[in-house]
């Protein structure tokens, strides 16, 4: 019976052993996955978003660190152009790559050489960057990544338009051809090309064109450069006295073939064949101004007015006009949505104010106010005006940068994390957000661009500082986004750190073994320790064995 329980104890003891071994050889394998002698690439890897001027040749670096063992080969660098007319630089070149045949560990700066155009949008733009590369171990590696660039743009874009109407007398006479030149003006710092004019709005019956195109070409315009362009105009003979209008439509391109296309008015004035004392008065509205270059939702704002009597002769009376907005986006502050004007002389000109505020959660765009003007001329006949008033409204950015959150004490030259919370208090949504820290130390990360933030939305972002002074340093962080219209804003925080020096370290102790040889130690020391346990309890099962039978030939004696 002892000799049976002895067995059991032995394999028992021997299938331990074998769990210790397996465990063992397990955590080694695990220890083994982390490569040894490879490469590993990073992209940009904390550098400062560089800032470029529209128009200018270029130097674009991309920033590539090699933080592995080993050296890469065959390295291509891309950049990930999916769209070359969206993409923010142009190049002679036929293709965005690179190629580096050797890379050993540390840092390289791959540069392409571009333009960028006059005509870009200001703004923060990504330019995604791939790169492939051969290891040592002959498998292939892949890394990729996205640099931000800011280009600023001072140029005024192009803009074409139609500066005055000239001809020969004051007005075109009825049953007459009378040449006329649109005098058309480059009012922009590029140059234009492939310049298409439209000139319509022609009846039969009123004015017309006589035997010539409405379309006219212009191929080139510098930048301020006026040119004119010129139509046959025919106005029947039944045609009244008055002044009307025709529509200019203009598409053109600019020097780097981005297309434009615009809208205008042409007022043409013309002296009918019915007497002076016949003519038909008009009230047309002059000018408009609201204040500022947009409105702001919930706020109410001045309407300036002033509409003037279009007849040389022909005084008017009894004027109203009332105004009507689109969604009823618009309604009066502090007195009614029409005005009443008792006279208004012939070549007269009065000028009004209203106050209208837009709906507080009118989204950013531009909407109109329709003025219908109802008036009578001095012989009573009742007549009717319309006009439309183009107001762009732009809901604020309430943008706030919360807090800067750092440690009560940091230590010299141990890297620490700060946080920087932001969130977003208003209805608009707030755009190109991006942050920079500065300050009398060093900084990882201190340049980020943070894409956009909705509205009632909360956010932060961390930034690694090494200290190398002792004492109260002083830091900043400031945040810049865009609202609605592109208009930039700029927020900003300081903070203080408080950084003092470690404690020394304690006095060095026995030599620590190397690792290599420490790993294996462990490796084998739980198996080992089985293994003598084995040979502990087999020793004792043997000399059990011995001794019983020592007892029975002494009882055979």
């Amino acid at each position: 019976m002892k000799q049976k329980s002895a067995y059991i104890l032995l394999a028992l003891c021997l299938l331990f052993c074998n769990i210790l071994c397996s465990s063992a050889a397990a955590a080694e394998d695990s220890e083994s996955t982390i490569p040894r002698g490879e490469p590993h690439i990073v992209i940009a890897n904390d550098r400062w978003m560089p800032e470029y001027k529209a128009g200018e040749k270029v130097s674009l670096n991309i920033p590539i660190d090699n933080t592995g063992t080993a050296a890469a080969s065959n390295v291509n660098i891309s950049l990930a152009v999916s769209d070359p007319e969206k993409f923010p630089f142009k190049t002679d070149k036929m293709s965005f790559s690179r190629y580096v045949s050797h890379f050993t560990p540390g840092s390289i700066a791959v540069t392409f050489n571009m333009t960028i155009p006059s005509n870009i949008k200001t703004g923060t733009y990504p330019i995604p960057v791939n790169i492939s590369y051969s290891t040592p171990s002959g498998a292939g590696g892949q890394a990729s990544g996205t640099v931000y660039v800011k280009i600023v743009n001072d140029y005024k874009q192009p803009i074409l338009q139609c500066t005055d109407v000239k001809f020969e007398g004051e007005k075109l006479p009825a049953g007459k051809t009378t040449v006329i030149k649109l005098q058309m003006q480059n009012d922009g710092d590029l140059a234009l090309q492939n310049i298409e004019l439209r000139l319509g709005g022609f009846s039969a019956n009123g004015i017309s064109l006589d035997k010539w195109p409405e379309t006219q070409n212009i191929r080139k315009m510098t930048a301020g450069e006026i040119k004119l362009v010129t139509y046959k105009i025919l106005v029947d003979p039944e045609v009244k006295s008055g002044t009307y209008t025709l529509d200019l439509a203009m598409k053109y391109q600019d020097e780097y073939n981005q297309e434009y296309t615009r809208e205008s008015k042409v007022y043409i004035p013309v002296a009918g064949k019915d007497s002076q004392d016949d003519l038909t008065p008009r009230i047309i509205l002059e000018n408009y101004d609201y204040g500022a270059a947009t409105v702001t939702p919930g706020t109410a704002f001045p309407l300036t007015l002033t509409f003037a009597n279009t007849s040389e002769t022909k005084p008017v009376c009894n004027i109203k006009v009332s105004f009507n907005s689109d969604g009823q986006v618009f309604s009066p502050a502090g007195n009614s949505n029409s005005i009443y004007i008792a006279k208004l002389e012939a070549q007269g000109i009065i000028q009004k104010t209203l106050m209208f505020m837009p709906k507080a959660n009118a989204e950013s765009q531009v909407y109109n106010i329709n003025a219908e003007i109802d008036f009578q001329d001095s012989k009573g006949a009742k007549l009717t005006e319309k006009e439309v008033i183009s107001i762009p409204v732009n809901q604020e950015a309430k943008f706030v940068l919360s807090a800067v959150e750092v440690p009560p004490e940091i230590g010299l030259d141990n890297p620490q994390s700060i946080s920087v919370s932001y969130h977003n208090g208003g209805k608009a949504l707030v755009r190109n957000l991006s942050l920079r820290v500065e300050g009398n130390f060093e900084i990882k990360d201190g340049e980020q661009y943070l894409g956009n933030l909705e509205s009632g939305k909360n956010d932060y972002c961390d930034v690694t500082i090494i200290p190398h002074k002792t004492g109260k340093l002083a830091g900043k962080v400031f945040m810049e986004y865009e609202d609605d219209s592109g208009k930039r804003y700029q927020q900003s925080k300081s903070f203080n750190l408080q950084v003092v020096k470690q404690a020394e370290p304690m006095p060095p102790g026995p030599p620590v073994p190397d690792t290599a040889k420490k790993s294996q130690w462990k490796k084998w020391m739980i198996p080992g320790g089985a293994v003598a346990g084995l040979l502990v309890i087999a020793a004792i099962v043997y000399r059990k064995r011995k001794h019983a039978q020592e007892e029975v030939d002494f009882d055979d004696e």
